[in-house]
């Protein structure tokens, strides 16, 4: 297998925030959105590749018996150091972003 593509302490956004299936299997969990960073705290090997779970979402409580919810690593991708972050270019697409859906 692979190795994972993230690591415990790697900052994450989250790209697909469409768990639909997972809530209706459990409506108690809190599940990652879109936007905000995350921090991965742990990653677990499963059978469908590994699944991460975040430090700002603690699902341990919401299935007593049961490992935490972890969500899989495709659905994150890696915040870039500060330093290789565009301003202007940020600027520029959020601009454009904005004039698309007018």
């Amino acid at each position: 297998m692979k190795p994972p593509l993230f690591h415990p302490g790697q900052e994450v956004v989250c790209t697909n925030d469409d768990f639909t299936l997972l809530l209706v299997q459990n409506p108690n969990i809190q599940t990652p959105k879109r936007g905000p960073i995350y921090t991965v705290r742990g990653i677990y090997d499963t059978h469908r590749g590994y699944g991460l779970t975040l430090t700002e979402i603690n699902n341990a409580d919401v299935a007593p018996g049961f490992p935490e919810a972890n969500f899989h690593e495709s659905r994150f991708a890696p915040v870039p150091p500060l330093e290789q972050i565009d301003i202007a270019e940020a600027i520029e697409e959020s601009v454009t972003a904005k004039h698309s859906f007018m």
